[in-house]
């Protein structure tokens, strides 16, 4: 719904393009959950964010107060208009009230005598309450929240939650190394009430090289914005186990379940919001075709099936970006091909989501500890067709009916998430080449970011450190839970391969995704070669 403010500023132009501006009061805002607290930045950040933020809004607000204040929504991944909210006088002598709105927020209004001018100082005006903004947080070191958080439906929520997250927590780090081209988040919700936590996030859109491939299980070899908040989701998952107690267990998202494992509380549900269509599948439309935002997500899904090409099977291109078909379903990566030139083959983002809509989100070392994890809603941003969407990451398995879901063993099944896309947020597309970097983070990092080259699969610098989502951290994290939880038998297993291997539930329902995958000729699942799963703890 669109926002008409009732109250407006009379505004008078003085000499030197300076405003006196008085007003009526307004009807106070609805009150709303913050977001959870950042610490506020130290001394040396606030000059570097007083440099790059308020020195770019100055550019802005320099060139054409009209294309900043978009350039600057943009660069946000905020929408923005500028609206004629009054309109008032005789023909000789009109006035035209503009007024700025940015995200959800209404900046104050402007009174011109004609319409080109009106727009031209709402944006000026908007642009000058944003530097003022910044600039008493650098005096202050008060941390301002660039936008309210409020939406019309649940998709714009979580769209400008993850946002504000993505701009709270990046604002140490220079905007060339954001790899910020598409940014994905996993928001929990505790109940219909609760506004949402982000809990995990990344960026980029990359993939390694095949001479990148780690034996040690050190190279992350996805760095595609999903695949990176998924592993980060996985980090978020395992900090809350390990501080899982069965008997004080109130603060916890997680209560006892059968077999002596776990899992997540009723009402608590998870959320991705991807700034644009997934790759593979569920981007296989013209742009022209994108649907409009619905008032409220689509619940009874509608897949379309216009063609034996969808639904296939894709792999992501080596070091550089868009998918490919699945050649052929004889394809076997072997370690010694790939070392020797043979293509390195990675299976699309749409492809990787329509697992976790089968297997869980958790992975198969984490289904020693808990029932499988599945998402509740899937919101993009730019690019978004429901029928194309639905089919990509949920329906493809479900073409024939309800027997692929009838074969999998319990507790697996085929989940069917809410989907939509934003109405008021992050509309806009982000084109052109980015760096080849790749941001993470998870809840319990705090305020620690981490950047990653997406071409190397390491932390981006001179030594190339392993990343906190490699395999290799993510099996010290699984060995931590069987310690705490006296599994030694998971421990006496000699490698990462034998322990995801152990996970036989999983491992079952995993075959059968598969088998699946190549009787409705969707292709054959590509695994990276045996030998880079196979490494040992002692070698992590």
């Amino acid at each position: 719904m669109e926002e008409n403010p009732q109250n407006f500023f009379t505004v008078k132009q003085q000499q030197q393009q300076q405003h006196q501006v008085s007003f009526e009061p307004q009807a106070p805002a609805p009150t709303l959950s913050p977001c959870p607290s950042l610490a506020p930045l130290t001394v040396q950040e606030l000059e570097a964010a007083h440099a790059a933020g308020v020195g770019d809004l100055i550019n802005y607000l320099n060139k054409n107060a009209i294309s900043g204040l978009l350039e600057y929504a943009r660069s946000k991944g905020f929408a923005a208009e500028i609206k004629l909210v009054h309109q008032a006088g005789p023909p000789h002598d009109p006035k035209f009230t503009y007024q700025a709105k940015v995200g959800g927020r209404w900046f104050p209004p402007v009174c011109a005598n004609n319409k080109k001018q009106g727009k031209q100082e709402a944006a000026d005006a908007a642009l000058r309450v944003l530097i003022g903004e910044a600039e008493k947080a650098v005096r202050t070191g008060e941390f301002i929240m660039e936008l309210p958080v409020s939406g019309s439906t649940l998709h714009d929520q979580i769209a400008m939650l993850s946002h504000q997250r993505f701009n709270a927590l990046t604002a140490r780090i220079q905007h060339c190394l954001l790899g910020r081209k598409i940014l994905a988040t996993f928001v929990m919700k505790r109940g219909e009430e609760h506004l949402g936590t982000v809990v995990s996030m990344g960026t980029g859109n990359r993939c390694v090289k095949g001479e990148e491939l780690s034996l040690k299980g050190d190279t992350v070899n996805d760095c595609h914005a999903e695949i990176i908040s998924r592993r980060g989701f996985i980090r978020f998952l395992y900090s809350e186990l390990l501080k899982y107690d069965p008997a004080s267990n109130e603060g916890s998202i997680f209560e006892p379940s059968e077999g002596g494992k776990v899992r997540v509380k009723k009402g608590i549900t998870f959320h991705l919001y991807i700034s644009t269509a997934p790759c593979g599948d569920g981007a296989l439309f013209d742009k022209s075709c994108s649907d409009l935002p619905a008032p409220q997500g689509s619940c009874q899904h509608q897949p379309l099936f216009e063609n034996i090409k969808q639904g296939k099977l894709r792999t992501k291109v080596e070091n550089g970006e868009g998918t490919i078909p699945v050649e052929s379903s004889d394809i076997v990566p072997t370690w010694d091909g790939i070392q020797h030139g043979e293509r390195l083959r990675t299976m699309s983002c749409s492809d990787k989501m329509l697992r976790w809509n089968v297997l869980g989100l958790q992975g198969a070392l984490l289904t020693h500890f808990t029932e499988p994890v599945y998402l509740s809603s899937v919101t993009l941003g730019y690019l978004y067709s429901h029928g194309h969407l639905t089919r990509a990451v949920c329906c493809r398995m479900s073409r024939d009916g309800d027997a692929f879901k009838q074969s999998l063993p319990t507790p697996f099944t085929v989940n069917h998430p809410q989907v939509g896309r934003v109405s008021v947020y992050d509309s806009i597309r982000h084109t052109g080449k980015t760096k080849e970097s790749s941001v993470n983070w998870c809840l319990s990092d705090e305020l620690s970011v981490e950047v990653l080259d997406g071409t190397k699969g390491k932390v981006d610098g001179v030594k190339l450190a392993v990343s906190r989502v490699s395999k290799s951290s993510l099996f010290q994290l699984f060995r931590a839970q069987c310690s705490r939880t006296g599994r030694g038998d998971l421990l006496a297993l000699p490698s990462y391969r034998d322990a995801k291997q152990a996970a036989q539930p999983f491992q079952r329902a995993k075959e059968s995704f598969v088998r699946a995958l190549q009787d409705m000729s969707y292709g054959n699942w590509i695994c990276k070669p045996v030998e880079e799963k196979s490494f040992s703890y002692d070698e992590v």
